[in-house]
């Protein structure tokens, strides 16, 4: 009986959950460039500079995530995303060792994450970076380049692990 009523409300409170974050992608989409449909953002995520974001159909965005719009970031369709990700399109630059950094600006770039990706939970991507279609990046990896089509990605920096086949 006990183990009934259990199941019962996690179910309630997973419906809840899920349909607050429905709420949440409809109030980021009047903010972003663009936002499909069925889109879900849980607690505490931070867009910055949405102006610059796009996020295609069914995509999850995980609670604590950061996305960066600045340099332009382009999300596809069924992508889901984990929970403590930092998507970032700038960085700050630091090459004049007589300027501090802070005061250098920033390098933008723009990130492509195409359509049926998962990004596992505390990844972080660099700017200038795609991930490619059907892609799987392992949790905790740090994305600086290119991640091919239907591969599986891991690591600090994140380094190819096998096909998807």
């Amino acid at each position: 009986m006990k183990s009934t009523i259990s199941k019962i409300a996690q179910r309630i409170f997973n419906r809840s959950v899920f349909t607050i974050a429905k709420f949440r992608g409809i109030f980021w989409g009047f903010f972003t460039k663009d936002m499909g449909k069925s889109v879900s953002i849980f607690s505490s995520c931070k867009i910055a500079s949405p102006s610059g974001v796009t996020l295609g159909n069914y995509v999850t965005v995980g609670s604590n995530t950061v996305l960066s719009g600045a340099g332009g970031l382009s999300i596809g369709n069924y992508v889901m995303i984990g929970t403590n990700c930092n998507i970032l399109t700038s960085q700050h630059k630091f090459n004049d060792t007589k300027l501090p950094m802070m005061m250098q600006g920033v390098v933008l770039g723009k990130i492509v994450i195409e359509d049926d990706v998962w990004i596992g939970a505390n990844v972080v991507v660099l700017p200038d970076v795609t991930i490619g279609s059907g892609a799987v990046v392992g949790a905790n990896s740090v994305v600086n380049k290119n991640v091919e089509p239907r591969t599986v990605v891991a690591g600090v920096p994140a380094k190819f692990i096998k096909k998807r086949t």
